[in-house]
């Protein structure tokens, strides 16, 4: 791997473009030094459990900085890669297959192609459910967007999105049927989602979902409950899909590291 020496990157000018040229130069070298020393893991020619060699040595390896070099290794720490010892060094983590990745956007949801129909659109007073959910006040108002998802023309799935109520700014009928959940809530409240936790249970159906979902009213389904956090934790978003169990499965993907680029 050739990477050029940190000193070419010197920018002599004090302008902010230049400024951000030279951000975005230097970032490159060290999302470089990350793929290189990711490949060698993925390669086997760093073997698991084996001590990387010491960040001056990289430095030196790679032509760069050891802040460089620390930059790298943090992107490698936190995709799962290496993992590092107080007063040792950094190490190259055991690969685990015991982390699934399941796929949550768009029509894609869950590794099935679903399209999306938009059945309503209504503003509702909270329950103690959506208290529970998304820490507002009783009564507090909730917008709510229902969708019927179809796989071969059959519905298969009800998905109903809350999101607490903004007064002065609806959202576009297209955007709540086709954007996906985490995006609508970002632009909703103008703030970032952090975190997103979901639950799946087998549930007996209530009588208007079974008729949503065309199935008797004794049959039961599967619920997915996810709830989107902002960087404080506070609830931002809460979205509720009961599924058939006849015509809905779950697939998802297991990795040899956690969070592999």
């Amino acid at each position: 791997m050739n990477v050029v020496p940190d000193n070419s990157y010197r920018w002599s000018g004090d302008t902010d473009k230049g400024g951000a040229i030279l951000k975005a130069r230097v970032k490159a070298i060290y999302n470089q030094i990350a793929d290189d020393l990711k490949a060698k893991i993925m390669k086997g020619d760093l073997a698991p459990g084996e001590m990387l060699p010491s960040q001056s040595q990289l430095a030196e390896t790679y032509g760069v900085t050891q802040m460089t070099v620390r930059q790298g290794l943090g992107l490698l720490v936190d995709d799962g890669y290496i993992y590092s010892v107080w007063g040792k060094g950094y190490f190259v983590a055991e690969p685990t297959l015991d982390t699934v990745v399941i796929n949550l956007s768009g029509k894609n949801f869950f590794g099935q192609e679903l399209n999306p129909t938009m059945n309503r659109v209504d503003v509702l007073h909270a329950d103690q459910t959506m208290l529970d959910r998304l820490g507002v006040q009783l009564g507090a108002r909730i917008l709510r967007a229902q969708l019927t998802l179809d796989l071969d023309e059959v519905p298969v799935a009800l998905d109903c999105r809350y999101i607490p109520y903004r007064k002065g700014e609806p959202l576009l009928e297209k955007e709540l049927q086709y954007a996906d959940f985490p995006q609508i809530v970002a632009r909703h409240t103008n703030l970032v989602v952090a975190k997103s936790n979901f639950t799946i249970e087998a549930v007996p159906l209530s009588r208007a979902e079974a008729d949503a979902l065309k199935v008797s009213p004794d049959a039961w389904g599967l619920c997915i409950e996810q709830v989107l956090y902002g960087v404080t934790g506070k609830p931002m978003g809460w979205s509720k899909m009961v599924c058939r169990g006849d015509r809905y499965k779950i697939s998802g993907v297991a990795q040899s590291y956690s969070r592999k680029a």
